[in-house]
């Protein structure tokens, strides 16, 4: 993350030295740059600049203070826009608190793709989150900073004075896309009140789940259609759930679950908070030459046929003989998705039954790419398998992955931990298959 700080007086660059080399000292990791507005700063000589009034606060190798010139609307506003362009990034506010507000207000956006901005007073006795203090981070990098500087932090937040879960908070903590963000307020403020939430996932459970939780596990029946939900059946008191953490559409017509606690609100509410798991892998295969709209539009429309969120989908997986297909390449990147590449030898070792060609066979050595990719991408291999070049996150680059594993020693070893949502499906000159991945939510102890 980058943490940029704004000062505004010689007191307030002093200040901004000293939480610069704080943060860095946390091992965190943090890129953090000093900007200033104070107006004296232009006129002093670099030498005064390189004294003891910075110079003691300025030991972890960072740049002096570059001077603002533009309008703080304008340095705020670009700094936004850097966040919602994927690079990371939070403001530490050297001042008034109704300074910095007036200098976001005209760029503020909405709670998941705003950043988290602090504000310290100069005299460094108070450190408060005032913007994203969730989602974005801000209360915990608000406890950390009062913490290295010796300050109070000021935590307003409801679910944090109260000590009681945030959905927002588990959701980033595990890596789940909030898909309809207005929901947020009306679980929080239930939890507030004293009333219990339910939580139905298709995933396992770890942790410690909160008092204020209750969860009901998703069993999706691949003979029915994506909408029939089936519910373990627990007791005989009933309500639709608050929370749905699913890759599929929380459709309307989920039915009534049995839960455990006479605290659980039993009124139907038909429209649940939807987090998404990045748990579907596509499996393809393709004649030569497919472009990446025509690949984009068979994959778009297939998963809205399954009610499956594109928001879900981490990789799409292929015969090595593809890994230079311009089309496959272009759509990874355009959607952000890890590209997964396997030799014939490891799709034959994909345990299952497929809808096998001999066409496809004679062509390409294995009966079926888009099924035994798909599941090959869910595999789990043992602990003690050396990675190859070329096989992991060292593949990365920009933003997809390339993976082509070919050891025959992988061959072996190899246990998928997933299942086919969705076999073979053709359309002009091209398969899809689309699996998911074994995949678990954790509760940090609340």
């Amino acid at each position: 993350m980058q943490i940029d700080i704004m000062s505004f007086t010689r007191r307030g660059i002093e200040l901004s030295a000293k939480i610069r080399e704080c943060l860095y000292s946390c091992g965190k990791g943090y890129e953090v740059c000093l900007y200033t507005k104070y107006g004296r700063y232009q006129e002093i000589s670099d030498a005064e600049i390189q004294t003891e009034w910075i110079r003691e606060h300025n030991r972890a190798n960072g740049k002096n203070p570059v001077y603002v010139k533009e309008s703080i609307y304008d340095w705020m506003r670009a700094r936004f826009e850097q966040n919602r362009n994927g690079k990371k990034t939070a403001v530490i506010w050297i001042g008034a608190c109704g300074i910095a507000v007036r200098a976001m207000a005209p760029s503020l956006r909405d709670k998941l793709t705003d950043i988290p901005v602090l504000v310290v007073d100069e005299a460094g006795q108070f450190v408060i989150p005032v913007l994203s203090g969730h989602y974005g981070g801000a209360n915990e990098l608000a406890g950390l900073l009062a913490k290295r500087i010796g300050a109070v932090p000021v935590i307003t937040t409801a679910t944090d004075v109260n000590h009681a879960f945030a959905v927002d908070v588990f959701a980033k903590e595990n890596g789940l896309f909030i898909q309809n963000k207005e929901k947020i307020a009306g679980i929080s403020s239930k939890i507030l009140d004293g009333k219990k939430i339910m939580i139905m996932t298709g995933g396992r459970v770890e942790g410690e789940i909160p008092k204020s939780v209750l969860i009901s596990d998703i069993t999706t029946c691949e003979e029915n259609p994506p909408q029939k939900w089936s519910v373990k059946k627990e007791q005989d008191h009933i309500s639709m759930p608050d929370v749905v953490i699913s890759a599929r559409y929380p459709v309307k017509n989920i039915p009534k679950s049995q839960v455990i606690d006479e605290q659980v609100d039993v009124k139907t509410h038909t429209d649940p908070l939807w987090l998404i798991p990045r748990t579907i892998i596509l499996g393809m295969g393709c004649k030569k030459g497919k472009s990446c709209e025509e690949i984009g539009q068979f994959v778009l429309e297939t998963l809205e046929q399954e009610q499956i969120s594109i928001q879900a989908v981490t990789a799409l997986a292929t015969i090595d003989l593809k890994k230079e297909e311009p089309g496959f390449l272009e759509f990874v990147k355009k959607y952000g998705l890890d590209f997964l590449t396997y030799p014939k030898e490891v799709l034959k070792e994909v345990p299952g039954t497929f809808s096998g060609s001999a066409f496809v066979s004679q062509t390409v050595g294995v009966d079926n790419v888009c099924e035994r990719a798909a599941l090959a991408a869910c595999r789990k291999e043992d602990k003690e398998k050396i990675k190859q070049p070329g096989c992991g996150s060292e593949g990365k680059e920009k933003s997809y992955m390339q993976q082509n594993c070919d050891s025959r020693e992988n061959q072996k070893k190899m246990l998928v931990q997933g299942r086919l949502l969705l076999k073979k499906k053709a359309k002009d000159g091209m398969t899809l298959a689309i699996a998911e991945r074994e995949w678990s939510v954790r509760f940090d102890e609340t």
